[in-house]
């Protein structure tokens, strides 16, 4: 009892809520903390998950990641445990999946291995660990074992979480577990199976519309290589469901601001994609005419940049109106073109681009929606374009990473887990704090 009044006092004295994701050990972490008298005040909940079925639908664990890394593996763990973290009123989840015996695993992983991930919430930021060990002794002794070791090794790893500020090798394992927390978060992946991803985005867009019942997809094409690649698949989807005898449309839309300084872009991307409808709508008149209310009615800036600052997110809210009125008319879902790179610096403007009914890209880095599109066989100048939200009338075609402070090529390596620059690890993480909001469901009363 003395390792478990210990982690009792520690998640106490530290106000920390527990949740547990547990596969091998099935409910003996949060059971055996349960031992002690008062513990219950420190437990959000315990969740036993045994099945690769359970562990996707309630804790979003990819299927991907399960065939890649296998059951037994610290991907599965780590998934895990930024899934307890992300679904629960929790500051720290603990996860655990292995071989407790009497046989070994399916791929011959050893008796007595288990793979252990620790995720904390701390100041808006995710820090993530993971380990693995191998206990010797029979399955109920390896059991416990591993469930005495996952609380034992709390308090360590939620010490290096309090240290991220410290200098020296604590710093550096500090920014390990923040840039793997926040990956995970965004479910990024280091790499992909091209072909595997766009057969199940594809997949996904169709069976989204049997089951809402809806029978058309609604997508504004710009040019860039995000809209280009999103526009594919709808059209790919949506062919896939004519196929199987259902009704199925896709209305690309343009959508520009008066007269579009890459539209010749958007016209090789509508080429490419090959919508079965396309429908132009300039929202500049709508745009301005807002803006004009506004300042009617007595809003005042303080200079030129701010103005047009706010004139770009209009815009970019106005090119979702018109999408959801095209989906409104049509029976329609409307998606958006958001990855894992845009949605790591929250750039995008809150319910305007950032609003859809589904987000086909989500996860993916900037070089793997890349590389979706060159296995699509989209023109390797809308490929290959350097990115640009076009939203400031002062600055027209300012490029994204400008406007970031950061490369794409930092962003994709920050999200791949790969080694970045100070500097760059800096710049993403305050950014990635300072955009929480964008990320988040509206803020209600507790």
């Amino acid at each position: 009892m003395e390792l478990l009044d210990r982690i009792t006092d520690y998640l106490i004295d530290n106000d920390l809520k527990l949740a547990t994701a547990e596969s091998c050990t099935a409910g003996l972490i949060v059971s055996e903390l349960a031992r002690v008298p008062g513990s219950g005040q420190s437990i959000d909940c315990g969740l036993g998950v045994y099945s690769p079925q359970s562990k996707n639908r309630y804790l979003a664990v990819s299927f991907d990641t399960i065939e890649w890394h296998g059951l037994t593996s610290e991907a599965v763990a780590s998934e895990m445990a930024a899934g307890a973290l992300n679904n629960n009123d929790a500051d720290v989840a603990v996860a655990n999946t292995g071989i407790a015996g009497p046989n070994p695993g399916d791929d011959d992983t050893p008796i007595g291995t288990v793979c252990f991930a620790w995720a904390f919430r701390r100041d808006g930021l995710h820090y993530l660990f993971c380990e693995t060990r191998r206990f010797d002794g029979e399955r109920n002794e390896v059991r416990l074992a591993a469930a005495h070791y996952a609380l034992e090794r709390l308090p360590h790893y939620h010490r290096q979480c309090l240290e991220g500020a410290a200098q020296g090798t604590q710093a550096a394992s500090s920014c390990q577990a923040v840039q793997r927390g926040i990956g995970m978060q965004l479910q990024a992946r280091a790499s992909i199976d091209v072909r595997h991803e766009l057969e199940r985005r594809r997949d996904m867009l169709g069976d989204l519309m049997r089951e809402s019942g809806q029978t058309t997809l609604v997508l504004g094409i710009s040019g860039g290589v995000d809209s280009t690649v999103a526009g594919r698949l709808a059209q790919l989807a949506v062919e896939q469901r004519r196929e199987q005898g259902e009704p199925a449309t896709f209305v690309a839309m343009r959508l520009p601001y008066g007269v579009q300084q890459d539209a010749e872009d958007a016209d090789r991307a509508l080429a490419f994609i090959q919508p079965d409808e396309v429908l132009e709508v300039d929202i500049q008149p709508a745009s301005d005419a807002l803006l004009e209310s506004l300042e009617g009615g007595g809003l005042t800036f303080e200079d030129p940049g701010q103005r047009d600052f706010v004139l770009g997110n209009i815009k970019a809210r106005q090119r979702m109106v018109a999408q959801y009125a095209v989906a409104g008319s049509r029976g329609g879902l409307v998606i958006g073109t958001d990855q894992a790179a845009e949605a790591l610096m929250g750039f995008f403007t809150k319910y305007g681009d950032g609003a859809c009914d589904v987000a086909p890209l989500t996860g993916l880095t900037k070089g793997q929606v890349r590389q979706l599109g060159r296995h699509l066989g989209a023109p390797d100048a809308l490929v290959e374009k350097a990115p640009t939200a076009d939203l400031e009338s002062l600055a027209p075609q300012k490029l994204d990473e400008a406007a970031l402070g950061v490369t794409y090529a930092e962003i994709d390596a920050f999200l791949e887990n790969r080694e970045v620059s100070r500097r760059a690890f800096d710049t993403i993480v305050t950014t990635y704090r300072r955009t929480e909001h964008k990320r988040r469901l509206p803020f209600t009363p507790d």
